[in-house]
């Protein structure tokens, strides 16, 4: 499947000095989770582009990203996540 292709291509790139990433969900719903130093980033698949959310880590399950933003490629996701976590 593509979307768990090119997932698994920015998990890849991303995992190196990050203390955590993982894909996670199935199909069309599966997106890459990272965590490093108290930050965090989801990234999915988006209209035939990537979608990401940044997080600040907190004890609220329900908190709202801290940013969301769209990109047309999968390098730029794996710039943006990791000037985020980096």
């Amino acid at each position: 499947m593509i979307v768990k292709t090119k997932l698994t291509e920015i998990q890849d790139e991303v995992a190196p000095h990050i203390e955590k990433v993982s894909v996670k969900g199935y199909g069309t719903s599966s997106f890459v989770y990272a965590v490093n130093h108290g930050r965090a980033v989801e990234i999915s698949e988006h209209n035939g582009g990537f979608w990401l959310e940044f997080w600040e880590k907190s004890g609220d399950e329900n908190a709202a990203p801290v940013n969301e933003a769209t990109v047309a490629i999968c390098e730029q996701a794996i710039q943006e996540a990791r000037r985020w976590l980096i």
